[in-house]
């Protein structure tokens, strides 16, 4: 009998496998060959996600919104909502700002690279 792994396990392995390929074509030179093949996979796959995920919200909103049994909650869930929203937004956006200061991503590329 054959076992279904989890989906958090396959997920895993194809990060695993991801990086180890990434390793492997950056140290071989395939930089380029990688991204005339995987690249447009990689931004069908984005674009994807990004048509998904406004109808998949307000889909949520309006279903959220239509099982309140009274009305009068909806302002107080609404304010509390923005402001959550709000909040981790600025934890974010503040996290993102810190670590690429830190770290400081790109200046480990050559020229070339980064004017590709």
């Amino acid at each position: 009998m054959s076992k279904k792994l989890p989906l958090h396990t396959v997920i895993l392995i194809g990060l695993v496998l991801g990086i180890v390929w990434g390793v492997i074509a950056a140290n071989l030179g395939w930089a380029q060959q990688n991204s005339w093949y995987i690249a447009p996979i990689g931004k069908i796959f984005v674009n994807l996600l990004k048509l998904i995920a406004i109808p998949m919200i307000i889909t949520s909103l309006v279903v959220g919104v239509s099982s309140l049994n009274n009305i009068n909650k909806l302002g107080r869930i609404g304010g509390s909502t923005l402001g959550i929203f709000v909040a981790t937004t600025v934890v974010a956006v503040t996290i993102g700002l810190l670590l690429a200061t830190v770290i400081r991503p790109g200046d480990a590329l050559s020229e070339e690279t980064k004017n590709s």
